[in-house]
């Protein structure tokens, strides 16, 4: 909704009780590089993405239940015992994210791009077929 009395100023929008965070802190949030949860979007196998003014935003429930998934799939539990989230002030410099997630969600991303590669290279040999023939 615009601001009141200004028409074509910029839109302001609340959502109650939702953390909305950007692309570079969700990925901080997974505990994976920006670069994995761009391709994941691209691939769209990561999580819900919400876009306001063209800048892809994600919710903190959507990336909570993505990363349970992501744990689920293998059968790790976050809670009870040694596994669990960092909080934020527990990050140090040398910490570069969480492991399992990071190669949890490489291995996603390796099984989606494998799947539209393989789709491709067959929709374009049925065109081809299809012009030859």
């Amino acid at each position: 909704m615009p601001l009141p009395g200004n028409d074509t100023g910029p839109a302001v929008l609340h959502f109650p009780r939702r953390t909305i965070l950007p692309a570079g802190e969700a990925s901080d949030y997974l505990g994976i590089r920006p670069r994995h949860l761009r391709a994941m979007r691209l691939l769209r196998c990561g999580p819900k993405t919400i876009t306001i003014n063209r800048e892809t935003l994600y919710t903190e429930e959507d990336l909570r239940s993505f990363r349970q998934g992501l744990l689920n799939m293998v059968g790790v539990t976050e809670n009870g015992g040694f596994y669990r989230e960092l909080k934020p002030g527990e990050r140090t410099a040398a910490t570069e994210g969480d492991p399992l997630i990071v190669l949890l969600s490489r291995h996603i991303i390796r099984r989606r791009a494998t799947l539209v590669g393989l789709w491709s290279m067959m929709a374009l040999g049925i065109g081809i077929d299809l012009i030859l023939f």
